[in-house]
């Protein structure tokens, strides 16, 4: 049986995310939120880091696939799982799948990070290899239609976004005084699941999402009030990049409960992830650092107000982490 995409007409509720918060409790990691002195002085707010790059595999996506393979029928389990990737998904599910003996196949494009790659056959996963990201998903769909795998979404899925969701609950755990949580932006399913926990107990706070200029979907889509054609060039942060379909479940998501769509640049992209090593002392990828970039982009707009940056991974291999940092 395959998980189709998931369409517009479904949608996540706090109680969705209050049940996956449950359910993945024995296996995800409660991640700190660090005060960050030298940073909240330098944008003009009190600012506080969420770091799930402090995650078991390195990245939030960890919480969405656990509450995905906890939500499958026994027959589900025993044919397995498939997804397309860019990387932090496919480490999600792998390391789900090792833990619970789910069989995960992964389809991701060639230039994948190699060390997300090593991590992933570390835990079994079984991969393929594509020239890029969309040819994977449109390869697993077709895969999950003939094996009968469940094709896994690493945003248009119900549990996905709802186990993206338990951010942002501990957030509100960790600090019921946050004002503005500002969050990355691919798919869409982190920002939905967070604003949708958040608004649920606290409708005051605001939820900003931020993504490269390079692949502004979200940002576009929000401008327009609806989906449109939207060009995309190449990004370094590359797991939150690239076509978003129309139809997916996070559109209606993001449009009613974010509040915000920013983008910033590659190159503030990359002097966030130094920054954040020069002051922090924590490493993480380009696609786990749009928050931070955000933040110092738009220090104006959220002086003096209390804010979080979701700090999303820090799965890149050291040779392209250097290289990155030496370009900024």
């Amino acid at each position: 049986m395959t998980d189709p995409q998931q369409t517009a007409t479904d949608t996540v509720s706090v109680q969705d995310i209050v049940a996956a918060a449950e359910r993945i409790r024995s296996t995800v990691r409660t991640t700190p939120l660090d005060p960050s002195p030298a940073l909240s002085a330098r944008i003009g707010a009190e600012l506080r880091l969420k770091l799930e790059s402090q995650q078991l595999t390195g990245s939030f996506k960890l919480r969405g696939a656990t509450n995905v393979l906890a939500s499958l029928t026994p027959e589900q389990r025993q044919t397995g799982v498939i997804a397309p990737t860019a990387g932090n998904h496919g480490l999600g599910l792998a390391c789900a799948g090792h833990a619970t003996g789910v069989p995960v196949s992964i389809y991701l494009p060639h230039a994948a990070d190699p060390g997300k790659v090593a991590t992933m056959r570390d835990f079994g996963a079984r991969l393929t290899f594509f020239d890029d990201v969309e040819q994977a998903r449109h390869a697993a769909l077709a895969e999950a239609q003939r094996s009968g795998a469940v094709f896994v979404s690493a945003y248009n899925n119900l549990a996905m976004v709802a186990g993206g969701g338990t951010v942002g609950l501990e957030i509100l755990q960790q600090w019921a005084d946050a004002e503005i949580i500002l969050v990355n932006i691919g798919g869409g399913g982190l920002a939905a699941g967070i604003a949708t926990a958040v608004k649920a107990i606290n409708p005051a706070i605001e939820v900003w999402g931020i993504q490269s200029e390079a692949s502004p979907t979200f940002a576009r889509w929000m401008d327009a009030g609806e989906p449109v054609p939207v060009a995309h060039s190449p990004s370094v942060a590359e797991g939150v990049s690239g076509p978003i379909e129309a139809s997916t479940l996070t559109w209606p998501l993001v449009r009613d409960r974010v509040d915000r769509v920013l983008t910033v640049s590659e190159a503030e992209i990359k002097a966030a992830m130094r920054i954040l090593l020069d002051v922090e002392r924590q490493v993480a990828e380009p696609s786990g650092v749009p928050a931070l970039a955000g933040a110092l982009r738009y220090a104006g707009e959220i002086a003096g107000r209390r804010t979080v940056a979701v700090i999303s991974g820090r799965n890149v291999a050291g040779s392209r982490y250097l290289s990155l940092l030496n370009d900024a």
